[in-house]
């Protein structure tokens, strides 16, 4: 998905400008995430830090989304994130996971990923110098935890696709061409939840392009999704490149 969301942005670059009161954006980064939690499909809590020794994730963010002036018909942003780290870590404690028994003092390897694709509809009450931005976002949550060690072998999966309510501000600053804003969505229903927020200062130049520099947060919670309780945090600070047309 992430090899066709800027080739899209670029191509759209024509239409942009040849169409009155639309607006296409576009950005991506990459960055190290601090990744904190727990897994459980077994006896007890497994501590992605100090049971499998991760730490800080690579994670990638595309988004594009089109803006325009037709009224009821909401704007449009498609956003795509990929998190993955690898880790090996000589347990303290035994464990079982998924019907496998993880031995104490033997080392495990592990290895995470999680992609998560967005749809978002949404409306901007606000727009001027300060806008809003009001909708929903469908997010599909897909994910795989492998552990191995000597003894023992298996793997996990995350699958899940959920709906959150999803909120925006950006303000222009009295500096041309630098803005400030922030973004959320969130859910929770059953004792699972999904938040996610960011705040950001960003420049825009003349030139269609500009820099954001920010601070990320995910809170993912899943209780006995495919037998495994989920508990994840992650966040850090980016530096991302943004188009605008």
């Amino acid at each position: 998905m992430k090899r066709f969301l800027m080739p899209l942005l670029l191509l759209a670059t024509p239409l942009a400008q040849a169409a009155p009161g639309l607006n296409i954006y576009g950005g991506a980064y990459s960055w190290q995430a601090t990744m904190e939690g727990d897994f459980n499909a077994g006896n007890r809590d497994v501590d992605v830090r100090d049971d499998l020794g991760f730490d800080k994730a690579d994670q990638s963010v595309f988004y594009v989304g089109v803006e325009h002036a037709v009224p009821v018909v909401p704007n449009m942003r498609v956003r795509y994130m990929d998190l993955s780290d690898t880790a090996s870590n000589r347990i303290s404690k035994s464990f079982t996971f998924n019907g496998k028994q993880f031995v104490a003092n033997t080392r495990v390897d592990s290895d995470f990923d999680l992609n998560m694709l967005d749809g978002t509809l949404y409306y901007s009450p606000i727009d001027n110098a300060l806008k809003l931005d009001l909708g929903l976002t469908v997010r599909k949550v897909d994910g795989t935890l492998d552990l191995n060690s000597v003894a023992a072998k298996t793997a996990k999966d995350i699958d899940i696709t959920l709906p959150m309510l999803y909120a925006a501000v950006k303000a222009d600053l009295p500096v041309p061409g630098v803005y400030a804003g922030a973004e959320l969505n969130a859910i929770g229903y059953d004792g699972n939840s999904l938040n996610d927020y960011n705040v950001r200062l960003g420049w825009r130049s003349d030139f269609l392009l500009g820099v954001e520099l920010g601070y990320s947060h995910m809170q993912l919670t899943l209780d006995d999704l495919n037998n495994m309780d989920t508990n994840l945090t992650m966040g850090g600070p980016y530096v991302a490149l943004a188009l605008n047309f």
